[in-house]
């Protein structure tokens, strides 16, 4: 997320055969086909009526297709594509239920995008440092293990070198070139859209000064600590931290996109960033099983007390520095002291 992934779904479905309706986490529904949530023995159901999963999932593609298919069909297209960035933990998954799918990545500056996160989901600067990290470390894995069916492409390019970046992905793609992906902001405001992701809208045109907009108003404090966490990783993608303006290629051959055996050579020049260990799969993209998750109620919501709010002000500056885990039994701590002290109100008597 933060990372430029709207734009380039507008642009693309901007194109006369390609259609990319707003993110749909399909893959969701597809874990939850292999594994019935909760319940103990949900794992291959199917096969206990004598599917085997080959079959299932000749079933499952013909199900997804005709949705998406039917969707492409509607607006005159031939081709469909779909954009979720919580999808980047399913890549192999849906590389086995589409043989013929091909993946395209974006990247972005990391202060960049850790402020677009910070500022649209309220997390704290620790938790989304570890979010960025975890998310690119896995897009390079699979960008390494798929050389031949993925590629990756910066955010900065993309705004910067628009013209270029387009032609090398179309061309990548199979496509024919078409004006209408440089004029997506003039054919989306056109279209009657139920929903657009994140804070993108529609007739939003490019522009250039989102690349650098983020560094004049992130704390310096914060700055240092995405430049000592994510320093090398902003590195690898060809990123300056301090510089957001600057861009190193990222290969030889002049091109704006990434991919094919380059991407081992790299991976293997900074072995020190462990990037063919798969990171830790978020919770909501496994399987839940019953003996690892447990469903649990939310937390009533109470009437604010008045020192709380002080109390959380003064302490986000530290929260934002914490690792996950931490920030996220300090929240349970301080919900807790909200229940209790509701509960403690008075009563009439």
């Amino acid at each position: 997320m933060g990372s430029g992934t709207t734009l380039l779904r507008l642009m693309l479905d901007s194109h006369e055969r390609i259609a990319i309706p707003h993110e749909t986490g399909f893959m969701r529904t597809y874990n939850a086909m292999q594994f019935i949530p909760f319940k103990h023995t949900g794992r291959g159901w199917y096969e206990r009526l004598g599917w085997a999963r080959e079959e299932f999932d000749d079933k499952l593609r013909e199900f997804f297709d005709d949705v998406f298919t039917r969707y492409a069909e509607e607006h005159g297209k031939e081709r469909w594509g779909e954009k979720t960035p919580l999808h980047t933990w399913h890549i192999s998954a849906m590389k086995r239920l589409f043989p013929d799918s091909v993946f395209v990545a974006i990247a972005r500056h990391p202060g960049a995008s850790v402020a677009s996160i910070m500022r649209r989901f309220e997390r704290p600067l620790g938790e989304t440092v570890y979010h960025y990290d975890r998310y690119n470390k896995e897009i390079l894995r699979q960008a390494a293990r798929h050389r031949r069916r993925m590629i990756v492409l910066r955010y900065e390019d993309l705004v910067l070198r628009t013209e270029q970046v387009m032609r090398e992905l179309l061309e990548w793609l199979g496509e024919p070139w078409d004006e209408r992906v440089l004029e997506h902001h003039v054919i989306q405001a056109e279209r009657d859209h139920t929903r657009i992701e994140g804070q993108t809208r529609a007739e939003d045109s490019i522009d250039a000064s989102r690349i650098g907009s983020w560094a004049s108003t992130m704390h310096p404090a914060d700055r240092r600590f995405v430049a000592t966490e994510l320093g090398r990783l902003s590195e690898f993608y060809g990123y300056s931290v301090d510089h957001p303006d600057v861009l190193a290629p990222m290969n030889s051959s002049g091109s704006v996109l990434f991919g094919g055996p380059e991407v081992a050579a790299r991976v293997e020049e900074f072995a020190d960033l462990d990037i063919q260990t798969r990171m830790p799969v978020p919770y909501a993209e496994q399987y839940y099983q019953p003996w690892k998750f447990e469903i649990a109620d939310a937390p009533e919501l109470q009437p604010p007390i008045t020192a709380l709010p002080t109390v959380r002000r003064s302490a986000r500056p530290l929260l934002r520095r914490m690792p996950p885990t931490a920030v996220r039994a300090v929240r349970k701590a301080m919900r807790g002291v909200e229940r209790a002290r509701g509960n403690a109100r008075p009563t009439a008597g």
